[in-house]
């Protein structure tokens, strides 16, 4: 199953992974910084697949993940899909 790597772009050009999440069950779990973990939890993501733009948490699953990519897209935080072998 792939999950999806958050992570900050630094100055000096290197990348330091904030969070990594991937589904576990119905839900997705995210591993990482807890202060930013917690803001995920509690705060949610916009749903970029929804012209509403109703919030996704992590208890939505799949589509919370995969709409990570979409809400993390900057030039100093991004989010990645990374695919397992």
């Amino acid at each position: 199953m792939p999950y999806v790597e958050i992570y900050k772009l630094q100055n000096d050009g290197s990348q330091t992974v904030l969070a990594t999440c991937r589904l576990a069950g119905e839900e997705v779990v995210c591993e990482g910084d807890d202060v930013f973990v917690t803001n995920l939890k509690e705060q949610g993501i916009r749903n970029y697949t929804d012209e509403a733009g109703d919030k996704l948490f992590p208890k939505d699953g799949l589509k919370f993940l995969e709409n990570l990519k979409y809400y993390f897209k900057s030039g100093y935080l991004n989010a990645s899909e990374v695919k397992e072998n």
